[in-house]
């Protein structure tokens, strides 16, 4: 059974041994053909010199026998021609099967809300700059996909164009809260509608999503134009989750000077709007979570998310185990024996 399996592995791996370069095994044939014709002349000088039945008692003869044999600078020289030619032709075997996954590659645009609600602290330090936290926690995730990043007030602006580099998007988050936009106000729908143009104008076109991250406080006004848009971006195939940053209790919106936003005489009194942003998610197709303090958060956005909207795909970029340093190792090792064989018989 031992010798079964055995064969059974030697005919697989010749089965699978694949050639890079083909044609340079005709270089092997070189020695075969100069010993036929080594052969031949020899042949042909022996009969014309004496006739057949008297050639044994003409012909000197050396024996040599087993590895004297095989080790005789001819058979050496031949040898390590026909294992070099082996090298060049470059023999190899996959590396990996064809069913093997490599990692989706997709782009994510972020849509992340920068208006004056955001600097409400109900979410320490503030809404803003624990959603940027939150998006460092997302980078490390999402890696090798393109991010991109759109903030908006009253309207949108492209903070950071889609890139793989991680560490670009980084830069650009440390000067976050230094950004000042020049309106106020929040048109959420604007953003959206701003992010699914980016999208569209890309030359690439992978897989996309839209990662909305607000506070979720939207005027009622806006209801209608919202879910326009998340119905636009679920017909463009484009996938909308939300992460809430803010809680339902809400807070107060500080102004510069330690005061607070007022109307009427009253303090404007910020919520995050939890069942609205679940609506428009799940019309578009996504998923919405709050903000949490472990990773359930990203769990449902990203891993149960976005990752599974995107899944692995099937590699087709093959990878070899090549072979023909194993064949030249042993070409130079003949050369070497050839050399010694020469120097040892003269």
């Amino acid at each position: 059974m031992a010798t079964l399996a055995t064969v059974g592995k030697r005919m697989t791996l010749w089965q699978t041994l694949h050639w890079r370069e083909s044609l340079w095994l005709l270089l092997a044939l070189f020695p075969l053909l100069l010993a036929a014709w080594s052969y031949f002349q020899q042949h042909r000088q022996a009969q014309t010199y004496a006739a057949p039945h008297l050639l044994p008692w003409v012909q000197v003869t050396t024996s040599q026998h087993g590895w004297r044999t095989l080790l005789s600078p001819q058979t050496l020289w031949a040898t390590a021609w026909i294992l070099f030619a082996i090298s060049l032709a470059g023999p190899r075997i996959p590396q990996t099967q064809p069913d093997d996954l490599r990692p989706a590659q997709f782009d994510v645009q972020v849509v992340l809300d920068i208006s004056r609600s955001m600097q409400a602290t109900d979410l320490a330090p503030n809404r803003l700059q624990r959603a940027a936290l939150e998006l460092h926690e997302f980078l490390s995730l999402a890696q090798g996909s393109r991010i991109g990043i759109v903030v908006y007030g009253a309207r949108p602006h492209l903070f950071a164009p889609l890139t793989n580099d991680a560490n670009a998007v980084r830069f650009y988050l440390q000067h976050l809260e230094s950004l000042v936009l020049p309106t106020h106000g929040t048109d959420q729908a604007a953003a959206l509608e701003f992010a699914q143009q980016e999208l569209a104008a890309r030359e690439q076109k992978l897989p996309a999503a839209a990662l909305w991250i607000t506070d979720g406080d939207i005027p009622a006004e806006q209801h209608t134009a919202l879910q326009t848009r998340a119905q636009a971006l679920k017909a463009a195939g484009i996938p909308l989750y939300s992460l809430g940053v803010g809680t339902e209790d809400g807070e107060a919106i500080p102004l510069p000077g330690g005061k607070w936003l007022e109307h009427n005489g009253q303090a404007v009194r910020s919520r995050l709007d939890s069942t609205l942003l679940q609506s428009l998610t799940a019309q578009a197709g996504g998923a919405y979570s709050a903000v949490k303090d472990d990773a359930s958060d990203w769990k449902t956005l990203y891993t149960n998310g976005i990752a599974q909207a995107f899944p692995a795909t099937a590699s087709d970029a093959q990878q070899w185990q090549e072979l023909y340093v194993w064949t030249l190792l042993l070409g130079i090792v003949c050369v070497w024996l050839a050399v010694w064989r020469r120097h040892d018989e003269n």
